[in-house]
């Protein structure tokens, strides 16, 4: 086997429940299955990531809304 190829049976393909699963522990299906969850979590990180962004913002409108309903009332004191 060539070094190459033991380094990628070596290298972690996922990481689950704190245990790290290497390529030469698991079966065809199960690498699919770990290439899937791979995919996903890094969905899932964007999508994270994306609603920070817009709760962030949401939250900016929110006290800009509120900021100018105030002056609005003292204007009208």
């Amino acid at each position: 086997m060539s070094e190459e190829n033991v380094k990628a049976e070596d290298r972690t393909v996922i990481t689950l429940d704190e245990r790290e699963y290497k390529e030469s522990d698991l079966n065809d299906d199960q690498k699919a299955l770990a290439s899937e969850l791979n995919v996903i979590a890094r969905d899932m990180m964007q999508l994270e990531a994306q609603w920070n962004k817009l709760n962030r913002d949401k939250n900016y409108r929110i006290a800009d809304f509120k900021n100018s309903v105030d002056a609005e009332e003292e204007k009208d004191d």
